[in-house]
């Protein structure tokens, strides 16, 4: 059987960023190997969401932000959803997208004699050249290389790893003395990303449409499911490296502990294997944000989607400018983060809901929409979801 590699990609190489590194590895630091469940559910949790955005996207032949926009003013919260939208898509990935740049660039200038400023610029560069040439397909292959690169190398350094894993687990579970569910709901948040649901339903359209649809979800599933378990294979390699060669020290910032801890464990080429593979997390999710935003911003809009259009374009360059300027001078947009984690804990479960309705609805042929054994799973799932935005809306308003 002949394995297509396409969308399913890109959403593996989006949540798999800085962020995540850090989460997994301050996740190896405090708890071991004790919360891989935690990466599992989310990988359970993104691949039934992500169906559903593909479900959606393929059955209706509509992205799903303007399939969203539609379902809301036929019921009268048009609006609100819309500003939800660009609020958390557009603003939002315009925030994150500092943490992205600066990620690459740490592992940039980690690995080369490459200073971190012009590390931030030629990563920047390097997006906005794949987003000005207009090649899907190039897009696609370029995220294909980059998550191999990664995956590659961190679990690489995982297996060499694995002989002291147990001794480390042991010493790092000997002294902690709570469950953190801080931790876990962050290992959790940092794979299942709103974003992921919009850059997924327009990367499908762009790569299998035109085929029967029995095919496309067929094909489109299979990919996606597999990709998404490749990224949750990368987050636990991480914490397992961060479980041996952090082993428990908290005493310095997580990415930073991780880096020299690897850098002393293995000195001819752990350095250089941390920092290749950081570089390719954050340069595939520096890519990933800003092309969501234009995606998402322009289908909420009534804009052009195509990704040849001006709109789009203007758009996710936007987006890749503001976070070179924020990583460049080393700042932190507070207030940008703020609004994005609020909205985003509020436009994530209410996607969710409404991917549930559609799937069930007239727009999607009878024989593709849900039984209520998927209801029944796509329920929990929302569950999982309405607490992660608990968790992220309390330190907001509390």
């Amino acid at each position: 059987m002949k394995i297509t590699v396409g969308p399913g990609v890109m959403v593996a190489a989006a949540f798999v960023g800085p962020g995540t590194v850090t989460t997994a590895s301050v996740a190896g630091a405090s708890s071991g190997v004790s919360l891989l469940w935690a990466v599992a559910i989310s990988v359970l949790a993104t691949i039934v969401l992500q169906e559903l955005s593909i479900r959606s996207a393929l059955s209706t032949n509509q992205d799903l932000a303007p399939l969203i926009r539609q379902f809301g003013h036929d019921r009268g919260w048009g609006v609100p959803i819309a500003l939800l939208i660009l609020c958390s898509v557009g603003l939002g990935n315009a925030a994150y997208q500092s943490g992205n740049l600066a990620g690459a660039a740490m592992g940039l200038s980690g690995a080369t004699p490459v200073r971190f400023i012009h590390a931030v610029l030629v990563t920047g560069s390097f997006a906005a050249g794949l987003i000005l040439v207009d090649r899907y397909r190039l897009l696609e292959r370029t995220m294909l290389i980059l998550v191999g690169l990664m995956t590659c190398l961190l679990t690489g350094l995982a297996v060499a790893c694995l002989p002291e894993l147990m001794t480390a687990h042991r010493q790092v579970v000997s002294s902690v003395h709570a469950f953190d569910a801080t931790v876990v709901l962050a290992l959790i948040g940092t794979t299942v990303v709103p974003y992921n649901l919009f850059l997924h339903a327009t990367a499908v359209r762009h790569r299998w449409s035109g085929i029967a649809l029995a095919d496309a979800l067929r094909k489109a599933r299979m990919e996606s499911a597999g990709a998404i378990v490749v990224g949750g294979v990368v987050t636990a390699a991480i914490m397992i490296v961060a479980t041996v060669v952090i082993a428990g020290d908290t005493s310095r910032p997580a990415l930073e502990a991780l880096q020299v801890g690897i850098d002393q464990r293995f000195p001819d080429i752990g350095r250089w294997a941390m920092g290749a593979g950081l570089f390719a997390a954050g340069l595939t999710s520096a890519i990933a944000a800003p092309v969501a935003a234009g995606w998402a911003v322009c289908g909420v809009m009534g804009w052009n989607t195509s990704s040849g259009s001006k709109a789009f374009k203007g758009v996710a360059l936007m987006v890749l400018a503001v976070g070179m300027l924020f990583a460049i001078f080393a700042a932190r947009p507070v207030a940008l983060i703020v609004l994005a984690q609020a909205t985003n804990a509020v436009l994530l479960p209410l996607v969710a809901l409404v991917l549930l309705a559609i799937v069930n609805s007239p727009l999607i042929p009878h024989d593709y929409r849900n039984g209520w054994p998927q209801n029944l799973i796509v329920t929990g799932v929302i569950g999982v979801v309405l607490l992660l935005a608990a968790a992220k809306l309390l330190p907001v308003f509390g």
